[in-house]
C-alpha cells in the first residue's frame, strides 16, 4: 500500500529550485497533485528538470494513479 508519491533525489532537487517548496524524497500525493498543475506551466530547463519535464510529471501522474487507485479501493462501497 502507498500513500506517498516517491522522488529521486536530483528530481527533488530540481523542483526545490522552481521555487514553491523544498522537496524531498517522500511527498504527499495532495502536494504533488498541486505541483504537477504548476509544472505545467514552468518552462523545461535541465537544471530544474534532469530527466525531462514531461517525463518528471508523467512519473509523477502515475504514482499519483497509483494512490488514488488504493484511496478508492479502501471506500466503503455501501452507502451511508
Amino acid at each position: 500500500m502507498t500513500d506517498s508519491i516517491s522522488l529521486s533525489p536530483r528530481t527533488a532537487q530540481g523542483l526545490s529550485r522552481v521555487g514553491i517548496g523544498d522537496f524531498y524524497g517522500v511527498e504527499t500525493p495532495e502536494r504533488m497533485a498541486w505541483v504537477v498543475l504548476v509544472l505545467k506551466r514552468v518552462d523545461d530547463r535541465e537544471q530544474i528538470f534532469p530527466r525531462g519535464k514531461w517525463a518528471t510529471i508523467q512519473e509523477i501522474e502515475r504514482q499519483l494513479d497509483e494512490c488514488a487507485d488504493i484511496a478508492a479501493s479502501n471506500l466503503s462501497s455501501e452507502p451511508v
